[in-house]
């Protein structure tokens, strides 16, 4: 048995954990945690500078909800070090670092990517998952496609011919990561494309609540009886036609399929408000509702379709979402509906039939969370042995 008191500080969350690993799961026994979002709401984003203060307000405060002892039967201390928010970062390091010194503890830092890239593992027998996996791991920053394997090389990693790909061993897998976001990533403008339509910040969920509520949802879940159509969407908001183009194009970067840009679809939406607004035409609740879902789904679109061909390319076995944007109903609807594979149109993706879809088993582990951090420093941990 392996125990360790994670601390994570990396951006607007000031979590604290206890994890342990029995040699088949990742237990979370401890998660503690305060969330700045209603702190940053009315700023429609996080100030880094407001950030760093409340967790420095706040650290202590959550871990005083974990007793003395619990801390001296932990093996270690984890903490993320890298990458995001400098100040807040130093806030976690300064905590751990005299936590380690008081308690005699080895510090363990993390890399907070990771401890969203193998977020998937908490709480699931790590035996039970098949490899190679190849994981999407989606925020307000990233957007990342990694191919992991096991300490067997089941031929994911093997596969990989680009030598200038970041390749590394982390625990006992092996992990390379297929490129990443050229500009601006998913989760950055849900929240834009949010503010732009008078939602709030942060913008996912909203978005996603209103993307239900367009009458192009009835023709998505085939809703086909006037009671399933009244329990999907308020009549009282559905348009009989769309006389508005609100459709947005899908920027796939054919030239490199593994990288992503998300900066146009920001642009669309900015391009799309100023065309109604020439034309006099108001921004009703039902137009809100269309250009939300029209924007959801060319978004989850790009994501799906080159998680889906890094998996068919790499022979995944398993195929993986982390991070913010895998709280996403939609994203977890059009990846569990198995339509994808109609809406593709691909002969190859008949392959991935058998394929184990995953997203962390709980949302909470989606978030920046202690949790996470303890099951990286886990892993890092045993590189030692």
């Amino acid at each position: 048995m392996i125990k360790t008191l994670a601390i994570e500080t990396s951006c607007d969350d000031t979590s604290i954990s206890i994890v342990s690993f029995d040699g088949n799961v990742f237990t979370v026994e401890k998660l503690l945690a305060y969330s700045q979002i209603d702190d940053h709401q009315k700023y429609g984003g996080v100030v880094p500078e407001f950030a760093s203060r409340l967790h420095s307000e706040k650290i202590i405060a959550v871990l005083q909800n974990i007793w003395r002892d619990e801390i001296q039967k932990t093996d270690f201390i984890s903490v993320t070090t890298h990458p995001w928010l400098p100040g807040s970062l130093v806030v976690g390091k300064a905590v751990a670092a005299f936590l380690a010194k008081h308690f005699d503890k080895p510090l363990v830092e993390v890399n907070h990517v990771y401890g969203h890239l193998f977020s998937l593992l908490l709480e699931r027998n790590v035996h039970d998952i098949q490899f190679p996996l190849v994981v999407l791991t989606a925020s307000w920053w990233h957007n990342d496609i990694y191919v992991v394997d096991d300490g067997k090389l089941s031929h994911g990693i093997a596969k990989i011919e680009n030598g200038e790909l970041e390749r590394k061993e982390f625990g006992w897998y092996h992990i390379a990561r297929l490129w990443k976001t050229l500009d601006d990533a998913a989760g950055e403008c849900f929240d834009k494309v949010s503010r732009m339509l008078g939602g709030p910040y942060p913008g996912g969920r909203w978005i996603d609540d209103k993307a239900s509520c367009s009458h192009k949802a009835r023709k998505v879940h085939k809703v086909e009886s006037q009671k399933d159509f009244e329990a999907l969407i308020d009549l009282k908001t559905w348009r009989p036609e769309d006389s508005i183009d609100v459709s947005f194009k899908r920027i796939f970067l054919s030239h490199d399929w593994y990288d992503f840009s998300f900066s146009w679809m920001k642009s669309q939406t900015s391009f799309l408000l100023n065309e109604l607004e020439k034309k006099w035409i108001p921004l009703t609740e039902e137009l809100i509702c269309d250009i939300a879902y029209e924007f959801q789904e060319a978004v989850i679109e790009v994501l799906v379709k080159k998680l889906l061909r890094a998996a068919i390319q790499y022979g995944a076995k398993t195929v993986g979402v982390a991070w913010w944007v895998s709280c996403s109903e939609r994203l977890r609807a059009y990846l569990n509906e198995r339509g994808v594979h109609e809406q593709m149109k691909w002969e190859k993706v008949e392959i991935l039939k058998d394929v184990q879809f995953l997203r962390p088993i709980k949302k909470i582990y989606s978030t920046d969370n202690g949790a996470m951090i303890g099951l990286a420093g886990i892993l890092k941990w045993m590189e030692n042995w």
